[in-house]
């Protein structure tokens, strides 16, 4: 995904030392017009447990989970056959480790209902 960049002109009083006037001059600020999307997702193992992780491309990284590359997580290495079994946007990275924590909290239950209302 590309990150483009938004430039913003932000005035600023600057005292001139040659008199008493303040100047005005142009402070540039840049900022990142998009961020990058994070998404959360669970994935099933093939005994039933559940997964859950974020990530900025879901297909990639279930790909690198059910190759079981050094890039995989070590909780799912041998318990394939793996499925995607949810995933939601969540924003930035920010908000997506908050909804990480939070999902990790749910019961297996709350789990399985977040997964089924999905369906």
């Amino acid at each position: 995904m590309h990150n483009s960049v938004e430039t913003v002109i932000e005035p600023a009083k600057v005292q001139d030392p040659a008199s008493d006037i303040k100047v005005s001059k142009a402070k540039v600020i840049e900022t990142k017009a998009s961020e990058t999307m994070w998404y959360l997702y669970m994935v099933r193992c093939a005994n039933g447990h559940l997964y859950t992780g974020i990530t900025t491309d879901v297909a990639r990284r279930f790909s690198e989970h059910q190759s079981g590359s050094a890039k995989s997580a070590k909780f799912l290495r041998g318990k394939g056959p793996l499925t995607l079994a949810y995933s939601e946007t969540v924003g930035n990275h920010s908000d997506a480790l908050k909804r990480e924590i939070a999902l990790k909290k749910y019961s297996r239950a709350n789990k399985l209902a977040l997964i089924a209302a999905r369906d």
